[in-house]
């Protein structure tokens, strides 16, 4: 599985490298780059950003530029690093594609313990090959898994506390490197505040630990550049806020508002950008919603389906919707239950998205036009995807997770003492999946322990009667909800 995943990332950066090539082309530039699906932000930031000054990014100037790029400070500091031993974008291709093995491998093999055989999801298809070395979105992808094994599949000796600690941690590192992890700090918290495993006591505990050190790492990559070079680290977000919404965005806002929103400044570019920030605000709070209201019911909190669906929503809505972005969402495909024919239609329409972009853009180049299969090929892909990333954020409450502990079900370390109540009592599925007495368990992604079984031995894990994986400890001591 390894194996396959780095296979594919090294041939995303063959299929990088053409671009990188600086000899003397008859073809435009656009016309090469669209020509072969080579664009890479890695090497067209070598040029445009001056990375190869190796200033240290944001603590100079007040603009993007002579090393300061336009993403949050982490990934900056991490860019700044990889630029150091080398001197060409070719090189600095190279090692970013070599530490994005390295990452790659460690995603597979936390969602292999995660979701056993499911993590072929993520190592066998096509985005690795397409997508690896575009950005520096693997960053936040490994964060955003460590996340998820810190509360699923955590080392026995840790506390629930430590579990949403290390979290919490986790997606505030991930919202440093590229700021959407952090919305899983919300899902989070909720489960860690409303799930009924223990007293009250202990669960504000464990939410002020996710929120806090989720925060705190946030502010810690961010204070120390504002504090340096207010203008430099504020120039992040004027860029992304005056970013005009464009047709290499591939957005719904700039190809479902067209002609109006072919114009690259004015009017028209802000109310796109109002109605972008709006619909993403009102998908947030109404997953979000949802997600309380089935905690409160249930007693149990579907954070991992509710994070898959806040992410769902923030990827149909945002103003930018990058080819590179379905490895935000491939991790979520594995620890999801989400059926083949769902993933296999996203990453169809995916693939039609970035070869109908980058062919159409080079019919463009070459001047034959826009009335070619590419642009068609384009126009099902974009829509394909939101169309799907929208019945998403429904089916992701609906089918439930892999994980085979709900967050804070293992026994309580914090020595916080409980009294044991009745399996599956007051509405609430006990630690040990069995359905409560609403008999909805469905969305909350806990089924029956029959279930729970055989989903185990699909995905190649070992379990016992109970349904639980072998080597868990024994978390069946629930106390009465506070």
């Amino acid at each position: 599985m390894c194996v396959v995943a780095a296979v594919l990332t090294v041939l995303n950066l063959l299929l990088k490298l053409p671009c990188t090539d600086t000899a003397p082309s008859v073809l435009p530039r656009d016309a090469v780059v669209s020509r072969f699906g080579c664009f890479s932000d890695v090497e067209f930031l070598w040029d445009v950003r001056q990375l190869a000054s190796h200033v240290f990014p944001y603590v100079t100037g007040s603009d993007i530029g002579n090393g300061t790029v336009e993403y949050p400070t982490l990934t900056g500091v991490w860019i700044w690093l990889t630029a150091l031993p080398v001197d060409t974008a070719r090189g600095f291709l190279v090692v970013t594609a070599a530490v994005a093995v390295v990452i790659v491998v460690v995603v597979t093999l936390l969602l292999a313990r995660i979701a056993g055989r499911r993590a072929w999801i993520w190592a066998a298809t096509p985005p690795l090959a397409l997508y690896a070395v575009s950005n520096w979105d693997l960053l936040p992808v490994v964060c955003t898994v460590v996340g998820l094994v810190a509360v699923v599949r955590p080392p026995a000796r840790w506390s629930t506390t430590t579990r949403y600690a290390v979290a919490g941690l986790a997606f505030g590192l991930g919202g440093a490197f590229k700021l959407y992890p952090l919305m899983f700090l919300a899902p989070l918290a909720i489960a860690a505040l409303l799930d009924r495993d223990v007293a009250l006591a202990a669960r504000v505990k464990r939410t002020v630990a996710a929120l806090g050190s989720g925060i705190g790492v946030v502010l810690a990559a961010n204070v120390p550049f504002a504090l340096i070079n207010l203008d430099g680290w504020l120039s992040v977000f004027r860029f992304q806020a005056g970013r005009p919404i464009s047709p290499s965005t591939m957005s719904i806002w700039f190809y479902g508002l067209m002609p109006w929103s072919m114009a690259p400044e004015g009017s028209f570019q802000t109310l796109m950008g109002t109605l972008s920030t709006v619909t993403t605000a009102i998908g947030i709070l109404a997953v979000l919603v949802v997600t309380v209201v089935l905690a409160l019911r249930r007693g149990t909190t579907p954070w991992i389906e509710s994070a898959a669906a806040l992410l769902a929503v923030y990827m149909v809505c945002n103003k930018v919707a990058s080819p590179q972005y379905v490895l935000w969402l491939l991790p979520f495909f594995v620890v999801v239950r989400i059926g083949g024919w769902w993933i296999a239609a996203y990453l169809v329409a995916d693939i039609c998205a970035f070869v109908g972009f980058f062919r159409n853009t080079f019919y463009i180049a070459v001047g034959i036009g826009t009335s070619t299969w590419a642009n068609q090929a384009m126009a099902v892909g974009i829509w394909g995807r939101a169309a799907l990333l929208v019945a998403f954020a429904v089916v992701f409450f609906r089918v439930g997770s892999v994980a085979t502990d709900r967050p804070g079900a293992r026994p309580v370390a914090d020595g916080t003492p409980g009294a044991p109540e009745a399996r599956g009592g007051h509405g609430a599925p006990g630690a040990s999946g069995a359905s409560g007495a609403s008999g909805a368990s469905g969305a909350s992604g806990v089924h029956g322990a029959s279930e729970r079984v055989s989903d185990h031995a699909a995905d190649g894990v070992p379990v016992g009667v109970s349904g639980r994986a072998a080597g868990d400890r024994d978390d069946d001591a629930p106390v009465h909800p506070a």
